[in-house]
């Protein structure tokens, strides 16, 4: 019995430390509860509280003519190009050209072997000369009644078939030699003397290069954009700092009916020679309607994940307890049609008269309220509507 009776005795003690312990675990518990919940009421006043306005520099956008500029390509060409052949078989005789001389229209270039048809032509002049005394003759007598009308007229007609046979000698005998049917300047020459060439046969290329025409195409929606004397500005790999000019002279009336393109041509000024008929162009086409935009620095253009967009000034409604509210910044997407020396062209996203921040946009979000530092400041646009 008395074992038992200490046994029981010790049971409850154990229960009381393990409640006072547990009771002493809820306190704890609940003090740093109620100290954390003090502290989140506290950070949630803290954060109900409007940050003061960040300071930010800004330009007013202002409105501009601008002529649109429309990107292709193209391929320059020689003003007059042939592949000079002959138009009939024969020997070369003589070769009067180097390879890549400058010539003059009317140049002998090559003379072929020509003694059979200088034959044929005094052949035939000595057969005019005696057709030609024999109806002299003939007319003579015909006062006299000698000769009849008949014999006249078939006389005359050997006459006119003499002369005709001259110039059919002549024209052989001019086919024998080769020149050159405008100034410019020679290729590579295919053929050598003593070497008997058949009609069509290569013997060298000729260009003018003095003048370029530049051929390319653009899309059926810039038609209207089209007039002939309007200026392009195009670059060659050959002198990739280098800008080249060139004006419009003519296109097709006539869309592709596969593409729906426009083929254009443009002439190009060569006098210097640092072009040459084979080159791709990269240029750039100024278009004759006239496109409002509006100019901002180039500063203050920055990227999101839809493109580019800037940061516009707005500024919200009075209200009762805020009867001068601070500016408040707007995300705008922009489309921007140029960039020249700094300056930006917008047709999309903003109006003439907008305050747009042009540095810092990194650390700045929509909503934030913000202040002008300083006086909106001034820039100089683009003098050419053309740009």
């Amino acid at each position: 019995m008395p074992e038992i009776k200490a046994e029981i005795t010790k049971k409850p003690r154990l229960l009381l430390r393990i409640f006072l312990v547990t009771l002493l675990g809820l306190a704890i518990t609940g003090a740093l509860g109620y100290k954390k919940f003090l502290q989140i009421q506290e950070m949630t006043a803290q954060g109900s509280v409007a940050p003061p306005p960040i300071n930010v520099v800004v330009a007013k956008a202002q409105s501009a003519q601008w002529n649109k500029r429309i990107k292709a390509i193209g391929t320059l060409h020689a003003y007059r190009g042939v592949d000079i052949a002959s138009e009939v078989p024969g020997v070369v005789k003589s070769i009067n050209f180097d390879s890549g001389q400058e010539v003059e229209s009317g140049a002998l270039l090559v003379q072929l072997d020509n003694r059979s048809e200088l034959a044929r032509l005094a052949a035939a002049k000595a057969k005019f000369e005696a057709d030609n005394s024999q109806n002299e003759r003939l007319l003579k007598l015909k006062d006299k009644d000698f000769v009849t009308n008949n014999d006249l007229d078939t006389q005359a007609s050997l006459v006119n078939i003499a002369r005709s046979q001259i110039g059919i000698a002549q024209a052989a005998l001019e086919k024998k030699s080769i020149s050159a049917p405008f100034s410019g300047k020679l290729g590579i020459r295919q053929i050598d003397v003593g070497e008997y060439i058949t009609p069509g046969t290569p013997i060298v290329t000729l260009q003018s290069v003095d003048k370029l025409l530049l051929d390319f195409t653009l899309p059926e929606s810039n038609f209207r954009d089209l007039s002939v004397g309007q200026s392009i500005q195009f670059k060659v790999r050959s002198y990739p700092e280098r800008q080249f000019n060139g004006q419009v002279s003519a296109w097709n009336p006539v869309l592709d009916e596969n593409t729906r393109n426009i083929s254009i041509r443009a002439e190009v000024d060569n006098k210097l020679g640092e072009l040459a008929p084979g080159m791709f162009a990269e240029m750039e086409v100024t278009g004759k309607r006239k496109i409002l935009v509006f100019t901002i620095p180039e500063t203050s253009i920055f990227y999101n994940i839809y493109g580019e967009a800037v940061y516009a000034l707005e500024r919200p409604e009075a209200t009762e307890s805020d009867p001068d509210p601070a500016y408040i910044l707007a995300a705008r997407q922009v489309k921007v049609a140029y960039r020249l020396d700094g300056i930006v062209g917008i047709t999309d996203g903003i109006s003439a008269g907008d305050l747009i921040v042009t540095a810092g946009q990194l650390k700045l979000y929509p909503s934030l309220r913000v202040n002008i530092v300083d006086d909106v400041p001034e820039y100089d646009r683009p003098t050419s509507s053309g740009q």
